[in-house]
């Protein structure tokens, strides 16, 4: 048994999603690929190499990322979206990685590096226009702009903001906040400010609302074949959008012992399970620590040899009990399909998600990233 948990990644799915989204935005749109936070915990370098070739820009949530990125070898541009750390804005610099800019003070530190360094520093600012997180408010970003501008050494190579409730099947919030960046985008235009790059769209709205996509569209969930909420998807098929999603994640596990119990048998911590009657079970070694969440206790299934098995007593830290009554000829190092699809039967992360009370970005995302990932 060369590994007891690991995760699979299809390489051709993650490319098939991208060329998905580049029929819907066209030729004149580029393509910013997300692969933050490990890649939505599909791991971040693989998939940036993957990905280089068919996306315009990368984009990930610090400047620890970016130079990880470049560490790898990875030469597409990069953008650090939310925040970076000032003592490693040198490095940015010197490593030609684009930086996400909401504070004037972020900006004249910049200004400062750029001309000790004689290069300059590229920036994208970002406002908010109404989700309430990073990002200098709407209604102060053109005297913001027009002070970076007089910056030396700093060059404003973007503007972007985000959507809040881009996966609603209501689209006027979001329409709300692209009229209010547009109507500075406009301010900006008048004064001959407007930057190169214009992006707003995540993948949500890159399916259903054109008019958010501007210069560049940020996807994100989607690329990993996931929707970003089922209205979401509600929404574009009633829009009939031709759009197919293909799924790149699967996680597997082997089975580590198998046993058999009597009638009245307490299973796991804190007996919150008793056998009705004589029960085989089998041990799998994926707990909470490996992101397999504890709130799944009892409720969750796993795929073996095709068919469903129940989660008996609660989800422990490194192990869990599945019950594998039905099952004939279940062995130890038999495979057991945590998310994905074995014969007719399939778990997806929307159904682990639906079952816990939160999304799909969170089960995917929160797999342990000591587990290996086997790239197919």
């Amino acid at each position: 048994m060369k590994f007891t948990t690991w995760v699979e990644i299809k390489k051709q799915a993650i490319l098939y999603n991208l060329r998905q989204f580049r029929k819907l935005i066209g030729p004149k749109v580029k393509l910013m690929a997300v692969v933050k936070s490990e890649a939505y915990g599909h791991g971040m370098i693989k998939v940036a190499r993957i990905v280089q070739k068919g996306a315009d820009w990368l984009a990930i949530v610090n400047l620890q990322e970016a130079l990880g990125l470049r560490k790898a070898g990875i030469k597409a541009p990069v953008l650090v979206l939310s925040y970076w750390q000032p003592d490693l804005a040198n490095l940015a610099i010197k490593k030609n990685i684009d930086l996400v800019v909401y504070s004037l003070a972020q900006a004249k530190l910049l200004s400062r590096l750029a001309k000790k360094l004689k290069k300059k520093a590229f920036v994208h600012i970002k406002v908010d226009t109404g989700t309430s997180r990073m990002g200098i408010s709407v209604d102060k970003a053109l005297e913001f702009f027009r002070k970076i501008k007089k910056l030396p050494g700093v060059e404003i190579r973007g503007v972007f903001t985000h959507y809040a409730s881009s996966e609603e099947y209501n689209q006027t919030y979001t329409n709300w906040q692209t009229e209010r960046f547009k109507k500075l985008l406009n301010q900006l235009e008048k004064e001959g400010s407007q930057p190169l790059l214009v992006h707003a769209a995540c993948s949500a709205s890159t399916i259903v609302n054109p008019g958010t996509h501007f210069d560049m569209a940020r996807i994100g969930i989607s690329m990993y074949g996931l929707w970003p909420s089922e209205e979401t998807e509600r929404l574009a098929k009633a829009q009939k959008i031709p759009f197919k999603l293909k799924p790149v994640l699967s996680w597997y596990a082997r089975i580590v012992q198998i046993k058999t119990l009597p009638k009245n048998t307490c299973v796991g911590y804190g007996c919150t399970y008793k056998t009705k009657k004589k029960t085989k079970i089998a041990i799998v070694p994926v707990g909470y620590y490996e992101g397999y969440d504890r709130h799944l206790s009892k409720k969750g299934e796993v795929l073996i040899h095709g068919r469903r098995c129940k989660l008996l007593g609660q989800v422990c830290m490194n192990l869990t009990i599945v019950d594998v009554t039905r099952i004939s000829n279940v062995r130890v190092g038999d495979r057991v399909v945590l998310i994905g699809k074995d014969r007719k039967e399939k778990i997806t992360a929307k159904e682990l998600a639906k079952k816990i009370g939160t999304i799909n970005y969170e089960i995917v995302s929160r797999i342990n990233p000591n587990i290996p990932r086997i790239y197919v």
